[in-house]
């Protein structure tokens, strides 16, 4: 092959290139009503704690956390936003209530067709967990979020699986691990049914997974893929009529 050859088919691939590239940017803008249409892409609010946020994978949070895996995977017909807070409880006594937070009032303000919710691995942390208080904050965050102008589609998550790391049973952070399997999931259950809103369950999809961990509580990458995985199934299966 001779320079003229090369250069002319390495030229042809680069404007190739270019050209995918400029298609999907102008689906992506377009989808979001940039040049003045209505922004008709499904907007998925993904509100929670650490888990949400991301922690685990902290120097790749934007790439790696559960919302932004979701994103590539549902594609360019949605948005999905992060409203994750590290810490975050659902009771309004825990030590940094999701209700009085930035992150909260921002998900109110997303505009969103569905909202997923997950909180609960901080309130069951030793000084925080009180069944009671937890269960009257999930009902007033769950209310919230269904008396929305643009009632979205509100999940609950099942909280993940998390394992103790001492003989107290408690995981990392002073989690208390039986909490998380058995009272927790259970207030979830209850407030779920109650509230008329669907269980994503991802403490089945997590259970005895260690090996997608980094702490015992937060997720590596493919952990959070696995997540991504879960809810991207759970919000895009056919509705019965």
């Amino acid at each position: 092959m001779d320079k003229y050859t090369f250069l002319k088919g390495l030229f042809h691939r680069k404007m190739i290139i270019l050209l995918v590239a400029f298609v999907l940017l102008f689906v992506v803008l377009f989808n979001s009503g940039m040049f003045g249409g209505k922004d008709t892409r499904v907007r998925i609010t993904c509100a929670g704690d650490s888990i949400t946020y991301g922690s685990g994978v902290l120097k790749t949070r934007e790439i790696d956390c559960y919302p932004s895996q979701l994103q590539t995977k549902l594609g360019t017909g949605y948005l999905v936003s992060n409203f994750g807070l590290r810490n975050a409880t659902a009771s309004a006594k825990g030590d940094l209530p999701y209700l009085e937070s930035e992150q909260y009032k921002e998900s109110l303000e997303s505009n969103p067709d569905i909202v997923v919710l997950m909180l609960g691995t901080n309130d069951a942390k030793t000084y925080n967990w009180n069944q009671e208080e937890y269960e009257a904050g999930l009902k007033k965050l769950l209310a919230s979020y269904q008396n929305l102008d643009s009632k979205p589609v509100v999940y609950l998550m099942r909280s993940p699986y998390c394992f103790a790391i001492n003989e107290n049973g408690h995981a990392e952070y002073s989690i208390q691990a039986d909490v998380v399997t058995g009272e927790l999931g259970d207030s979830q259950q209850k407030v779920a049914q109650e509230m008329g809103v669907e269980i994503i369950d991802l403490f089945a999809a997590t259970e005895g997974r260690d090996e997608l961990y980094t702490d015992g509580v937060h997720f590596k990458a493919k952990g959070y893929d696995l997540i991504s995985d879960v809810v991207r199934d759970y919000i895009t299966k056919p509705v019965d009529k």
